[in-house]
């Protein structure tokens, strides 16, 4: 008997988010070292993204490992999410399936927000001399971090001053706390975050039932707690970056 195509995009969609589940966590966790709470300097953060960035092929394996997955798991959300009908009997599990439809256009919307603001517009630059540097307002803690994680502060002409560094690590934090002094960043952010926090352990539910790992009803309810806290864990690694990076 043929395998139809339906069950093999299916079974597509629930790996690559199962794999975006993971990448995710990974990323919020690094992302979460970027918070200066407690008197923190981030340098656990600094630690992480130098050595993410000293990978060989870097763009290569991003561009196989995230974008390929985003991409089809995109492509096929964004297919089933326009012909889904919600059921609209007040029961649980049909207002997680509506919010895990909500959750999929706020995530369309803001992952390709954040590739284009963090990957293009705001990305560190090398400058001549292979040192990295990004564009900032000043503020009065900038200096003293700055210090802290051997990177230096010149001015500019258009009122910002210029972060310099000889590893991209610093400049990059300082990118992500120019983003965050932003209100509305902040804000849009939040959202951002939170959606994806239950849109990935909302859907990591929905695949243990797609590859058979819980059958009955008592595994399933069992499953729901695990999932919220993955999806409280998940959300609180974001906003520690977003209103702790400051």
């Amino acid at each position: 008997m043929a395998t139809s195509s339906e069950f093999i995009w299916r079974r597509f969609h629930s790996l690559m988010g199962l794999w975006l589940v993971l990448y995710l966590t990974y990323h919020l966790l690094v992302n979460s070292q970027a918070a200066l709470l407690f008197g923190g300097d981030a340098s656990g953060f600094v630690r992480m993204v130098n050595t993410l960035e000293s990978l060989p092929y870097l763009h290569f394996v991003e561009a196989l490992f995230i974008g390929v997955p985003l991409v089809g798991h995109g492509v096929w959300g964004v297919k089933r999410a326009l012909e889904a009908k919600t059921n609209r009997l007040p029961y649980e599990r049909n207002r997680a399936f509506g919010w895990q439809r909500v959750t999929s256009w706020i995530l369309l919307v803001g992952v390709v927000g954040h590739v284009v603001q963090m990957r293009f517009v705001y990305q560190p630059r090398v400058d001549k001399q292979g040192k990295y540097w990004v564009g900032v307002t000043a503020d009065e803690k900038l200096g003293g971090i700055a210090e802290k994680l051997g990177a230096e502060v010149s001015p500019m002409q258009d009122g910002k001053v210029r972060v310099i560094s000889s590893t991209p690590g610093p400049a990059m934090l300082f990118m992500v706390r120019d983003t965050f002094k932003s209100g509305w960043m902040r804000a849009l952010y939040t959202v951002f975050v939170v959606s994806a926090g239950f849109h990935a352990f909302n859907g990591f539910w929905t695949a243990l039932i797609t590859w058979g790992a819980i059958l009955s009803y008592r595994s399933q309810r069992a499953m729901i707690p695990v999932g919220w806290v993955g999806a409280l864990v998940l959300s609180l690694l974001g906003l520690a970056a977003i209103w702790g990076s400051r």
